[in-house]
C-alpha cells in the first residue's frame, strides 16, 4: 500500500481510529478494513483453514460493506 492518506469509505464512529471501519488508499487502488479480531466467529474450523500464511481474517457488519459499496460508487457515506 502506498503512503498517504487514507479515505473513510463506511464507519460506526465519526473519527478515523475507530472500529469497524472501511477505508481506501489515496489512489483508490487498495481497500483497508479494520474489524474485530476476537469475534467467536473467526475460531470456526471454516474460517480457520482459509486463512493463508501471512494473511488475517477480521469480521465487520455486513452494513459496513454495503455503505463502503455505496461509497465507493459515488453516494455518500454516513459516517462521514
Amino acid at each position: 500500500m502506498q503512503e498517504g492518506k487514507l479515505r473513510v469509505l463506511a464507519g460506526r464512529c465519526h473519527t478515523d481510529s475507530c472500529c469497524p471501519t472501511i477505508l481506501e488508499n489515496a489512489d483508490g487502488a487498495e481497500i483497508v478494513i479494520v474489524g474485530d479480531a476476537l469475534n467467536e466467529l473467526l475460531g470456526s474450523p471454516d474460517v480457520k483453514q482459509r486463512i493463508g500464511a501471512g494473511e488475517a481474517a477480521i469480521v465487520i457488519p455486513r452494513t459496513i460493506l454495503i455503505e463502503a459499496l455505496k461509497s465507493l460508487e459515488g453516494g455518500s457515506c454516513q459516517a462521514r
